[in-house]
């Protein structure tokens, strides 16, 4: 194999293939070759410099959402790029590349497309409206052959090429988002979120992060935080526009910290994630994390990152500065004793932390701690029982009626599980202990009719609502799934969903009509299934959850004569199907 033969490898071939043959025929090659080889190998590897992407719009860059940003169960993955409160921008693609992955669901990021490029990154727009002609073609003709609007597929290379800068698609509000905007995202090549910040996306910054709330804790039976054992708030004030102050506190044994805290970008009002957090233990650097790459395998791990019983009470999130035995987290760049500080007796320390988003601004944290073994007058609080939850083992309760599994390495940690039962239901709670894996729930319908039983779902009591659980009968068994604790009740769902016409009547000419609309809404266990049919033959009808909306696009196929059919059909997650027939008139131009 000569030279050019290995510099075309290393351009092309996968990562590691790369790096295996690289170093097989690292060896063999002329000296005067190595510098060359190195360099290319470097920029096979690492693609272009960071900043020479283009912006995926063409407005000024303002997020609602940052990237490793805290979500009530998983790290944010990208941006969250503002599109003025509008749909139907155009989105471009930052580079060259091809379409290697489009992904439809009525939840999650809606509408989405993934590009490969050359450099091994790949990136990720979603909550989309539409894609661009080329790319919306191609995939209703997937849709149709599966007779499904939710859909993923992988094109292969050759076939959805797209260049820098070209229109590959608009901004919409599909999925599980809020309202309109672009989620933006960079990977690499193992499909870990990298910080689209370092690619060169420049957002208007100078204000310092903000601190709402500090906390300590104890992380031994024997430590201690004036006099106190648990979480325990830290009062502060504002020593300057950069740096806050607590009045000395008096410590004792193994101790951490915690913040509530955000930042804001200029002209904007959003409270997004801060980008880096470092702790100094007199002077000394003892815990540090940077948000520049996640990994969806470990993102759930943010439940041991933020402190999830005060999210769960207070709704708000404490990011822990310490990291417990089960977190798996790999944010971490320095740590000394896992962030914990020993605090010895008749020892001063000097705690500082420093809070820092992105473009460098800046907040300071002066804690003066007094070392102090002193007696605890409050202590923490366990609230046993005699079912214990165990961390890396399955754990299988029996309440008679009701049994709960919870799988190997449900358990962070251990914890107690408190029960009680009511009519048709029953409440399970664990001091809102996160769980890892889904807990399975059995419960025994033995003495309900069989006639009924196709009815039955689980549901968990919030508030006034009671919300479906994905729920499924097995012989004599109701067998559901949830990482929620809380009240279950035991329901039955005979009513079909709601479903009729928008913007047509029945016997309607709609030759000058661009779309059907019509809408569906299910009030107990939601729609799961819904398809259309015109003359007979399937057709793809858009769903919008949020919307409540299905609708048909007439320009998918062009109608032979004038009276047409239309039947569609919705179904709930229990089974109750609703179905809408009626004729049209139509003449195709």
């Amino acid at each position: 194999m000569n030279i050019i033969q290995i510099l075309i490898l290393i351009m092309e071939k996968d990562r590691i293939i790369l790096f295996l043959t690289f170093i097989k025929h690292l060896t063999i090659i002329m000296p005067k070759y190595l510098g060359l080889v190195f360099f290319m190998t470097i920029i096979g590897i690492y693609g272009q410099p960071k900043d020479s992407v283009r912006m995926p719009l063409d407005i000024p860059l303002y997020l609602s959402g940052t990237f490793g940003e805290l979500r009530s169960n998983h790290f944010h993955s990208g941006l969250d790029i503002k599109t003025n409160g509008e749909e139907g921008l155009p989105v471009y693609a930052i580079d060259d590349g091809y379409v290697y992955r489009i992904k439809i669901n009525r939840r999650g990021y809606g509408k989405a497309l993934y590009v490969k490029h050359p450099n091994g990154l790949i990136s990720v727009y979603g909550h989309l409206q539409k894609f661009n002609p080329a790319i919306e073609n191609y995939i209703k003709q997937k849709q149709y052959k599966k007779l499904s609007f939710e859909i993923e597929v992988f094109p292969y290379k050759i076939e959805l090429p797209v260049k820098k800068g070209e229109i590959i698609a608009y901004s919409g509000n599909t999925g599980g988002s809020s309202g309109p905007h672009l989620h933006f995202e960079i990977r690499n090549y193992k499909e870990h979120p990298l910080n689209p910040m370092s690619y060169g996306f420049i957002v208007e910054d100078s204000i310092r992060p903000k601190l709402t709330a500090l906390f300590g804790y104890t992380l031994d039976s024997l430590s201690h935080i004036n006099q106190t054992q648990g979480r325990i708030p830290l009062f502060f004030h504002k020593e300057n526009d950069s740096t806050y102050t607590t009045d000395p506190i008096i410590a004792y044994g193994k101790i951490g910290f915690g913040v509530v805290a955000y930042d804001r970008q200029n002209k904007t009002f959003n409270r997004n994630g801060l980008y880096k957090v470092q702790v100094f233990n007199n002077a000394t650097l003892v815990y540090e994390h940077i948000l520049e790459e996640l990994s969806f395998f470990w993102s759930h791990y943010v439940n041991m990152f933020m402190d999830y019983p005060y999210y769960r009470q207070k709704r708000k999130k404490i990011q822990k500065l310490f990291v417990e035995p089960a977190n798996r987290l790999e944010i971490y760049t320095q740590l000394v004793n896992d962030g914990m500080l020993n605090i010895q007796n008749k020892k001063t320390y000097y705690i500082k932390i420093v809070l820092q988003d992105f473009n460098g601004n800046s907040t300071y944290i002066k804690i003066p701690v007094y070392g102090v073994k002193a007696p605890i007058v409050e202590k923490e609080k366990i609230n046993k029982s005699p079912y214990r939850v165990k961390a890396g083992r399955k754990t299988s309760f029996d309440f008679g009626k009701v049994k709960i599994i919870f799988q190997k390495n449900s358990a962070y940690k251990d914890f107690y599980l408190h029960y009680d039962a009511f009519r048709n239901g029953f409440e399970i709670s664990n001091d809102f202990a996160p769980i890892h894996k889904p807990m399975i729930i059995k419960y025994n319908i033995a003495r309900v009719p069989k006639k009924y039983r196709k009815y039955l779902y689980l549901g968990r009591k919030a508030g006034k609502g009671i919300y479906y659980t994905t729920s499924k009968i097995q012989g004599d068994t109701l067998v559901a799934y949830s990482s929620r604790t809380g009240k279950y009740i035991v329901s039955m769902d005979t009513v079909p969903p709601k479903l009729f016409p928008v913007n047509f009547k029945p016997k309607q000419n709609l030759t000058d009509y661009r779309f059907l609309h019509l809408e569906t809404f299910d009030l107990e266990t939601g729609i799961k299934n819904y398809n259309g049919y015109i003359d007979g033959q399937w057709i793809l009808l858009e769903y919008d959850y949020k919307k409540n909306s299905l609708i048909y696009d007439f320009s998918d196929k062009k109608l032979s004569g004038y009276k047409h059919t239309l039947e569609v059909k919705v179904t709930d997650n229990v089974g109750n199907e609703s179905t809408f027939k009626t004729f049209f008139y139509r003449k195709e131009k």
